[in-house]
């Protein structure tokens, strides 16, 4: 009972904190201590039902007083540690099926320890539960022996698993670091430009660094001082064009001192801009014209309309986040994004699926702030300061000792209703956002959703789209925008009612109830004394196909029916035998033999078995060669 009040405690403060049960990380284990203490009260209390949520609810009860963030997040504790309930209670069915599966394949032998490991890994399997199987059938367990072998078991899986993620970063190129281990910074100066007519070369990398490039080439240059973003903070990184200073605009009138001769004919376009060590800004770049040296004078030009797109969408970003906070409750807390110029992606934590008229809440909320055209205040001060002032901050992200704060006032005029840390490119007014529109909201993992949307031009031309796409159905089905819900609705109901008939009819037509050439006639054949009825049944899906074998095998009563459809290129196959003939010829000896004509395998017990393949031209073979196999079984079943 110690244990499970304990792991309530632990379980309450942490969802409290915002950290939901997953598979990685932190998340992880939460996952592991909910499920412990849900499986100790099972399996040593005897609970049946699900009792956690009222243990940590009892926690919060007592401890809320003194920890006013646990009563605030009462409801949405009590929501999340009963869906983990509900979910285990689904792992450990899943688990015990597992573990059946694998007690048949070892056919009472020790199984590995790395296989158990893995359904503990895997599937959540508990391994106490493991254990207790073992013993069950029949092997001698030790108690030290098997948590020894089971847990080196579990971290050679688990290595393995972070040895992949590893790996890519250890090959990582360590020539950024030594380069930012010689030079300055780099300057960047986009919050306030985005050009620069006097960036000085500093390096160019290509494999290694290199003095010069020439045209055509492909590779990395560092500049002093720049107005490209690095990809950061969910945002990627501004691309562009660096050119020498002479043809770089025509604004560039006088040649600058600080040009060298070798770039008077140089272009270059910037295909992505990124910072792999601290105080670094590293340029990707293709060159089309010319040749560049280290030394070199350039006007470094970001591309303006893709960087105002991404500035809308980041902006709208940190409007979304404050929406879904109002509409869905102050547990959500951003668990990922990424901003790019004709999207914006942005991950949370919630327990559930939004509904339409929370998206819609959502969307109203923003574009409601974005009609105000709202000042976006920007302000630069200590990481402390900024904490104290309500600034929110991404948990486990590192900030440095100057943050840049970002604000946008509320309805008042003087709350606030979003303020974040953020390094990233904004507007000035959330205006400039011009339309904000939800595209999708879907789940990434357990207790956390991604919601996609546009801004701007992406936003005006997704509703565009959609006006199209309505004037069009109006006018097709010649109704009216007000009537169209009725008039689909309508539809749908139709069509269901045509359907079912189709089904009927097609069922009716399968079992001879249609046709003089069925209805009078019995299309079963005896073999060895046995009545068989092998036919073609396309046209049906597998479920009547399976009622069509049921209803003809009741029409014999004593026999066996083999069936086949056709269809996407794929053929299906069932048998039925009767009671009284499993033990002569079972349905699955039958499809065993059958499913190989067709290209496939299948099996099944005694009375039923299905199979299928992908040689539709074959099926007509496979139900002649049924005739066959079963005289033989029943030859066979009666020399025996």
């Amino acid at each position: 009972m110690r244990v499970i009040a304990d792991h309530a405690r632990a379980t309450a403060f942490l969802i409290a904190d915002g950290i939901l049960p997953g598979n990685e990380g932190r998340n992880y284990v939460l996952r592991k201590i909910m499920r412990r203490a849900i499986y100790q009260g099972r399996h040593a209390l005897g609970f049946q039902k699900p009792f956690f949520h009222q243990v940590t609810d009892f926690v919060v009860e007592v401890m809320g007083r003194d920890y006013p963030e646990l009563e605030a997040q009462r409801g949405f504790i009590e929501k999340m540690v009963k869906l983990e309930e509900e979910r285990f209670g689904s792992t450990m069915t899943v688990g015990l099926e597992k573990l059946d599966e694998l007690f048949a394949s070892t056919q009472g032998t020790m199984p590995e320890y790395k296989t158990l490991a893995r359904l503990y890994d895997t599937f959540g399997t508990p391994r106490d539960l493991i254990r207790v199987g073992l013993e069950e059938r029949g092997l001698a367990i030790d108690e030290d022996r098997f948590s020894e072998s089971f847990d080196a078991a579990l971290q050679e899986l688990q290595q393995t698993r972070v040895a992949g993620k590893v790996e890519g970063k250890a090959k990582a190129n360590t020539i950024h670091g030594d380069i930012a281990g010689r030079l300055r910074r780099s300057q960047f100066r986009g919050y306030e430009t985005t050009r620069v007519d006097d960036a000085k070369v500093v390096a160019l990398i290509k494999g290694d660094e290199v003095q010069a490039f020439n045209e055509r080439d492909e590779g990395e240059v560092i500049l002093d001082q720049t107005p490209f973003y690095a990809e950061s903070g969910g945002q990627v990184g501004d691309v562009g064009r660096l050119a020498s200073t002479d043809v770089g605009s025509a604004r560039v009138t006088q040649p600058n001192p600080r040009a060298t001769a070798g770039s008077s004919d140089f272009n270059a376009s910037v295909v992505d801009t990124y910072s792999p060590a601290q105080g670094l800004i590293v340029h990707k770049i293709k060159v089309e014209k010319g040749t560049l040296k280290v030394g070199d004078t350039v006007v470094a030009e970001v591309d303006v309309e893709k960087r105002d797109a991404t500035r809308r969408n980041h902006t709208a970003t940190h409007l979304m986040h404050a929406a879904l906070r109002e509409v869905l409750g102050t547990h959500v807390k951003q668990a990922g994004s990424v901003v790019a110029p004709n999207y914006l992606r942005f991950d949370f934590t919630h327990y559930q699926p939004l509904t339409q008229s929370e998206i819609e809440e959502i969307e109203k909320l923003v574009n409601y702030h974005i009609l105000r055209n709202e000042p976006v205040q920007t302000d630069e001060m200590a990481v402390e300061e900024a904490m104290r002032s309500g600034a929110m901050a991404l948990f486990g992200e590192k900030y440095g000792e100057k943050v840049r704060v970002l604000s946008i006032k509320g309805a008042g005029g003087e709350d606030v209703f979003s303020k974040e840390l953020c390094g990233g490119t904004h507007v000035r007014a959330t205006g400039d956002i011009g339309l904000f529109k939800i595209l999708a909201d879907e789940s990434i993992a357990s207790g956390v959703r991604r919601i996609r949307a546009v801004t701007g031009v992406d936003a005006f031309e997704r509703f565009r789209e959609t006006e199209a796409i309505v004037d069009r159905v109006t006018t097709d089905l010649r109704t009216s925008r007000s009537e169209l819900p009725a008039v689909i609705s309508k539809l749908q109901d139709e069509l269901k009612k045509a359907r079912r008939e189709a089904d009927e009819l097609r069922m009716k037509i399968a079992t001879g109830a249609v046709g003089s050439s069925s209805s009078n006639g019995d299309e079963s054949r005896e073999v060895a004394g046995v009545r068989v009825l092998a036919r073609e049944a396309s046209g049906l899906d597998a479920a009547a196909m399976r009622q069509l074998s049921d209803t003809l095998l009741a029409r014999i009563k004593s026999g066996v029916v083999v069936l086949g459809r056709s269809g996407d290129g794929k053929v299906s196959l069932i048998v039925r035998t009767s009671s009284d003939l499993t033990g002569k010829v079972p349905a699955g000896q039958v499809i065993k033999e059958l499913a190989p004509i067709v290209g496939g395998k299948g099996g099944g017990k005694a009375d039923m078995a299905e199979g299928g393949g992908n040689l539709p031209e074959k099926l007509e073979d496979a139900l002649k060669e049924s005739y066959q196999v079963i005289e033989r079984l029943i030859t066979k079943a009666s020399a025996a």
